[in-house]
């Protein structure tokens, strides 16, 4: 890269970035814990037949932290951890078995009326509980019940099988809202044989706008034991209240042993008044208020291989904020700008995370290697958080509390991501931490990433959207084009009835065009041939890079994502390399021989749509670092992150050595 000396000025008297000559020499006196410290990779949202997905619980778990071949056909992925997390609601289906539809050999739709009383895979169900929801195959079966007696009975058996870390989530169907991810580990002991999932089943049977349970488990007297239920404010603002007392009762109850991430948020468009639906900036501001240790970010969506000739990826419709993907990203952290950094702005606890949303690989089967709806966890999306001595649920809470994660699509960077920073004095910094300096000293930033020799593709055949600009990279081999550093200044939290508090939102690309934070620029891109690389003896790529950043007067944030995609390519990038709408991508032509049939096509010729859309347009985020003078007050983000090393400090609950608190 060649050295610049540019410089950003972000405000009169404030912040200044100057980025010097790309090297990956590092102040061997200076590594710390963190140079060296890789990261693991899970999934935080998937689904069974518990509700609406295609494939058994189990079956879920066995693909995503498996090795190798699995037993019915297929590959496994190899996950280090895992979080089942089923819809809230209810489900008619028998989720010890598949449905029809995923085509595994001897598995067929069966539902609970078929099943009670039977002993399946050490698992026995005697009963429907609760109020009676439907008859014959309709009978359903509450979501509180089969988190406690079915899925946390299968994350008990297959800990015990796999060695790996699973947990009992949920993705929380919100009242006057989209969906929210959410884990409650408190209770849950697999690694040991036992415990119990009840405290997530009682969020669930609480606070779940489809959960029209009003019986709820029942003592030995049949008197419910879960009470005062609110089961009428279920949509809109009184929907939204209803929310935020939920996200009060995981930070009142678990404020370190939860979290709530809102997830595809951009899907049904913006939040309506009466209806239960999307979110708006004021929505997430609320969240973080109500839990500042539990509701810390947003989710980026899934379903990423439902893109066809009108968009689709993510399962986003033309109505959802943004109109669609971008860079197979919502708009809310694609744009620069854009809400994310409208939150990172304020200085928030406010980080990004990915998921998979497992449902079904569309007009596929399980065991298949093309998809046209969704990836098994681990094949596609994968969330890192750090790799901490003695790996366990209470990590994987706090890695993403702390903001020390990553999210990456179709592995264009691997688990040793290091993004970090230091000043003159003190220790390195990384996601989600703060540097203090003094205005004038120069802070230190180094980036690394192993770009690995293969992903999970079942393709070899070049990218047909870099075939465009005259590149033959086969999309089952990873490559990256350059990394974005992405800053803003941090003008301060805003409170209820603040000017700017609460913003209108739109539907379509309508949305796309809100800028909540003017600050946050695109300030410095640098480009893979001009950092240091190193080839490594398994095929990969040990790619590098440092920049500095000079401390003005006030605080700001940097943050980085990277592509496989140079900018300026057509119908994928703008001139700048920001991600275009992805329903562009189906514009271009997949000419190779190789190119599956199952892509959509225009007069015979096929188009870059569905799983080869996906493959083939690559993207990592890394959380923010934070920065501010010395002697300014503490940003949110240290005042929250305080406040979780003092809930640590007052929780006893020493018992259960899996589950306990963070001691700092």
């Amino acid at each position: 890269m060649q050295r610049s000396t540019k410089a950003l000025l972000l405000t009169a008297a404030s912040v200044s970035l100057a980025f010097g000559a790309s090297s990956a020499t590092a102040e061997k006196s200076n590594e710390g814990h963190r140079k060296n410290n890789p990261y693991v990779a899970g999934d935080m949202h998937n689904h069974n037949t518990c509700t609406d997905g295609s494939v058994a619980a189990g079956y879920t778990i066995d693909r995503a932290v498996g090795k190798g071949a699995a037993p019915a056909g297929g590959v496994n992925f190899d996950l280090d951890w895992f979080t089942l997390g089923n819809h809230g609601g209810s489900g008619n289906r028998d989720c010890r078995f598949a449905d029809t539809s995923a085509n595994l050999p001897g598995e067929t739709t069966t539902y609970w009326s078929q099943t009670l009383g039977q002993t399946i895979q050490g698992i026995t169900i005697t009963s429907l509980k609760g109020t009676p929801n439907g008859t014959g195959t309709s009978a359903q079966m509450w979501r509180w019940q089969s988190i406690k007696e079915l899925e946390y009975p299968v994350i008990i058996d297959r800990t015990a099988q796999y060695n790996k870390v699973l947990v009992e989530g949920l993705e929380w169907v919100v009242p006057g809202h989209e969906h929210t991810d959410v884990a409650v580990i408190a209770g849950q002991r697999p690694r040991n044989g036992g415990g119990n999932a009840d405290k997530m089943a009682e969020f669930e049977f609480r606070f779940d706008r489809n959960d029209g349970d009003a019986i709820g488990p029942v003592d030995a007297n049949g008197n419910p034991i879960w009470t005062g239920k609110d089961t009428v404010n279920n949509s809109g603002v009184a929907g939204h209240g209803k929310a935020l007392e939920g996200v009060k009762w995981l930070q009142a109850n678990f404020p370190l042993q939860s979290y709530a991430v809102p997830t595809h948020t951009e899907r049904q468009g913006p939040f309506s008044a009466t209806a239960s639906k999307g979110y708006n900036i004021e929505h997430f501001r609320d969240f973080n208020n109500a839990g500042p240790t539990v509701a810390f970010g947003i989710e980026s969506p899934g379903h990423m291989a439902e893109g066809g000739l009108t968009g689709g990826s993510g399962s986003y419709g033309p109505n959802a904020v943004g109109g669609g993907t971008y860079g197979m990203v919502g708009v809310y952290n694609a744009k620069i700008g854009g809400l994310w950094d409208g939150m990172l702005g304020e200085g928030r606890n406010f980080f990004m995370f990915i998921s998979s949303d497992w449902h079904s690989r569309g007009a596929f089967g399980a065991r298949d290697r093309a998809t046209t709806a969704d990836f098994i966890p681990g094949e596609y999306s994968k969330l890192y958080v750090p790799k901490t001595e003695g790996f366990r649920n209470q990590s994987i809470v706090d890695g993403m509390r702390r903001g020390n994660s990553y999210s990456v699509g179709g592995d264009v960077v691997g688990p040793d991501l290091v993004f970090r920073a230091k000043g003159p004095e003190g220790e390195w910094k990384t996601m989600g931490e703060t540097i203090v300096a003094k205005p004038g000293e120069t802070i230190k930033i180094e980036m690394e990433m192993t770009i690995p020799a293969k992903n999970n593709s079942p393709y070899s055949f070049a990218n047909p959207l870099l075939a465009q600009v005259g590149l033959k990279q086969p999309l089952d081999k990873p490559s990256l084009d350059h990394v974005d550093l992405i800053t803003s200044k941090i003008t301060g939290v805003l409170q209820p009835g603040d000017a700017g508090y609460a913003v209108s939102n739109a539907a379509g690309v309508a949305g796309a065009d809100i800028v909540y934070n003017p600050n946050a620029k695109l300030y410095q891109q640098i480009v893979s041939k001009d950092m240091k690389s190193k080839k490594l003896a398994d095929g990969s790529v040990r790619l590098s890079f440092e920049a500095t950043l000079k401390m003005g007067s006030e605080p700001g944030y940097i943050r980085a994502r990277g592509t496989n995609i140079p900018l300026a390519t057509p119908n994928v990038t703008d001139a700048a390399g920001n991600p275009l709408l992805d329903k562009n991508n189906a514009l271009v032509d997949c000419a190779d021989p190789a190119c599956p049939a199952h892509l959509e096509s225009v007069g015979g010729v096929k188009k870059v749509t569905h799983d080869v859309q996906a493959w083939s347009n690559l993207w990592f985020y890394a959380n923010p670092i934070f920065f501010r003078p010395a002697g300014s007050p503490k940003l949110l983000v240290e005042k929250n992150a305080e406040l979780a090393k003092r809930l640590g400090k007052h929780d006893h609950d020493d018992h259960d050595d899996e589950q306990h608190a963070e001691r700092d």
